[in-house]
């Protein structure tokens, strides 16, 4: 360490010397056990909506490597001059000459477009794109279309310890440039794979974190690329009592090569609690636990099980008194002698004479070891009727109705059966749904997914966030939860709209344009996500023809499930539009969510003294003054749960919220929205992009 300490104070460039100076010393004070990555690597996302104007940082487009700029002045409608802003999308900070950081170069607008660092404020809106009904009255699911980050951000506003189960598939690392971090994809040709997929998890998972409720419970599939150092991280942020278990699911039967020579057939689920107020639930029995089952009584199915206690504690000095003798009538009826208990010597003595003809039959196996009976005599003379003897040749055996003790067992930590499989029922399911599963690699089995949220909870009326959304298939497994039992579950599916490299590859060799509409309808959340959730609810391929087949319970696909289900995108805001209150339309869709999903989401431009629309469960006082007004309006509904007060004094809106009264969940919004939805302003002991800013004399709103 001294001699790179050495080496920075010869750095003639002060602000090259200093920043490198500060990694230095934050390198010093990091943790000599534990997981250790770098966790400081800032993240950018593009925002083409946003307009380029003077301070705001830029990148050029289509340009994974393309450094970042920031503008200085405005030349005409189509250019503007812009600087280097110094820090590239890796956070490594150039060494250029001064002349080079100086000098101000002439750009297109339509080349660039507005970079939001990690640290910077964004104010987030959700915007409709699509929505698909067939249950009026029931909760809508929600799919965002976002940087799972901002929405996991937007989300801590009335969603804090709201959540009951958290399901995730987040991307794997395997290497094969499966996903991005900054627009650019990571492989293994990157010696910070695995730093970036720590840091990029690390922060979401925090967030996702506060989201849940104490009795909640997230699961996170994994495999070995990482799921090491997963475990690590996760106890890292939970106390380690919140680690529930690990589940190995056996998800693909025949196995995928390695260069090892090794068939990987599976992958891993992560338990981890809120709290330790957290638990797993029961799962239903697999066919494989229900095939032993083979006969039934009045009762219900059983099968006949040794009465011969197997396994542990079975020998007879390990529990003397379940050793004893049982006789078998000539007509072979099971007869249980009257016992008494010899102290001293250890044992029962026989108080009753054996039948004639009888046979006495003790729990000892055929190599002549002592066991002992699974029941005690007692038990077994109060269920003679549960009990019978099998004679095997010149011996017999004594055999007890083995019945489920309960629908559910308690979820084992290797999880075989058929229906995990994800070709099975994870890509073939997708290509039912969609006729096409290749815009999408390795989806989850439905079934997987649906035994890691019974696990999670037993709430029928749960809300579940999954933010990696993928293909979708959380929300289609929250739907068919809720068609076995009539719940009304409710899923928020976070999703990007990233293109595939091979599409992207095409789409611009055919000269279209990243964020254009071309471009756009091809990304995840378009092509795939959406379209998989319309077809699943509505039974209908895209085209409006009927799917065919059925799920494992028999259920055809074309019956579809009675869901709703909403597609938004979230988009961000111009800060200067916001603060004249300009956009309240765009956050109608943020207090539906919170106020439950009831009803079609609906729109308003705020422009009135308040807004309490019909068949949704929400209301809001725009104009303070107005409160008796809209008390008075607010008692003619009784559907109301939740009340959103504008106004910029805690006073008041306690006040308000008094007079209201239990009935109602109060919330504040500020007059101007940004103090409400402003995001993206880092966390605390993060490194954010306030720590790179070359430029301080420019104002960060007006980026």
């Amino acid at each position: 360490m001294a001699a790179i300490e050495e080496l920075v104070r010869s750095i003639a460039d002060p602000r090259i010397r200093d920043a490198l100076a500060l990694e230095v010393a934050r390198l010093k004070a990091g943790k000599k056990f534990g997981l250790v990555f770098e966790e400081h690597l800032p993240e950018t996302v593009l925002l083409p909506g946003l307009a380029i104007k003077v301070g705001a940082r830029v990148m050029l487009k289509n340009d994974p490597h393309s450094l970042a700029f920031r503008v200085i002045e405005e030349v005409n409608g189509k250019k503007v001059k812009v600087i280097p802003d110094h820090v590239t999308k890796s956070g490594v900070i150039r060494g250029l000459p001064e002349s080079i950081v100086n000098a101000a170069v002439v750009m297109n607008r339509a080349d660039l477009v507005v970079a939001k660092a990690f640290g910077e404020p964004m104010y987030p809106a959700l915007i409709p794109v699509d929505s698909v009904e067939r249950a009026p009255g029931k909760p809508w699911h929600v799919l965002i279309n976002a940087d799972n980050y901002h929405a996991l951000q937007l989300l801590q506003y009335g969603y804090t310890g709201k959540v009951d189960v958290i399901y995730i598939d987040p991307p794997y690392n395997t290497g094969a440039r499966d996903w991005k971090y900054n627009n650019d994809y990571v492989d293994r040709a990157d010696r910070f794979h695995h730093s970036k997929w720590l840091s990029m998890m690390k922060k979401r998972l925090r967030l996702a974190s506060g989201l849940l409720k104490p009795t909640g419970v997230m699961v996170v599939a994994i495999d070995d690329c990482e799921a090491h150092h997963l475990r690590c991280l996760i106890e890292e942020i939970h106390d380690q009592e919140a680690f529930l278990g690990t589940v190995v699911v056996r998800s693909k039967p025949s196995g995928s090569q390695t260069e090892k020579g090794l068939a990987v057939s599976h992958e891993y689920a992560y338990f981890v609690g809120g709290s330790s107020l957290a638990g797993v639930q029961t799962l239903a029995r697999t066919e494989d636990q229900r095939a032993r089952f083979t006969e039934e009584d009045e009762t219900g199915p059983f099968w006949w099980e040794n009465l011969r206690r197997a396994g542990s504690n079975s020998r007879k000095e390990d529990r003397p008194k379940l050793f004893y003798p049982l006789w078998v009538t000539r007509a072979g009826e099971v007869e249980v002698p009257k016992l008494t208990w010899d102290e001293s010597a250890r044992k029962y003595r026989v108080l009753s004479r054996m039948p004639a003809g009888a046979t006495e039959v003790l729990p000892i196996r055929e190599d002549g070891t002592e066991r002992n009976w699974s029941w005690s005599h007692t038990k077994v003379q109060e269920s003679l009727s549960d009990i019978k003897a099998v004679k095997d040749g010149l011996q017999y055996g004594v055999f007890r109705k083995r019945r489920m003790r309960r629908e559910g067992v308690l979820p084992q930590t290797i999880w075989y059966d058929k229906r995990y499989s994800a070709s099975e029922h994870g890509t073939n399911m997708l290509r039912t749904l969609l006729g096409d599963s290749d815009r999408f690699s390795y989806p989850k089995s439905l079934y997987t997914v649906m035994d890691c949220i019974r696990c999670a909870t037993e709430n029928s009326e749960a809300v579940i966030l999954d933010f990696f959304g993928g293909s979708g298939t959380t929300l289609h497994s929250v739907a068919a939860l809720n068609a076995e039992d009539g719940g009304t579950r409710r899923c928020i599916l976070v999703t990007n709209n990233e293109v595939g490299e091979k599409a992207a590859s095409a789409l611009r060799a055919a000269g279209v344009e990243e964020g254009s509409a071309k471009w756009e309808r091809e990304g995840i959340a378009a092509s795939v996500t959406w379209p998989r959730t319309v077809a699943c609810i509505s039974g209908k391929h895209p085209d409006g023809s009927k799917l065919a087949g059925d799920y494992l319970d028999g259920r055809p696909f074309a019956d579809g499930y009675e869901e709703n289900a909403a597609y938004f995108k979230l988009d961000f805001l111009d800060p200067d539009e916001v603060s004249r209150g300009e956009q309240f339309g765009a956050v109608i869709p943020i207090l539906w969510m919170l106020a439950g999903s009831v009803g079609a989401c609906s729109s308003s431009k705020g422009t009135g003294k308040w807004y309490i629309p019909s068949g949704n469960r929400f209301a809001v006082l725009l104009k303070e003054d107005c409160f008796g007004g809209f008390r008075d309006e607010l008692a003619k509904r009784d559907d109301v749960t939740h009340v959103f007060l504008v106004t910029d004094s805690a006073e008041a809106f306690n006040d308000m919220a008094a007079v209201l009264g239990s009935p109602y969940t109060c919330l504040q919004l500020y007059r101007s929205y940004i103090d409400t939805f402003r995001i993206n302003l880092g966390e605390p002991g993060t490194r954010g992009a306030s720590d790179y800013e070359p430029v301080p004399a420019f104002d960060e709103e007006g980026a």
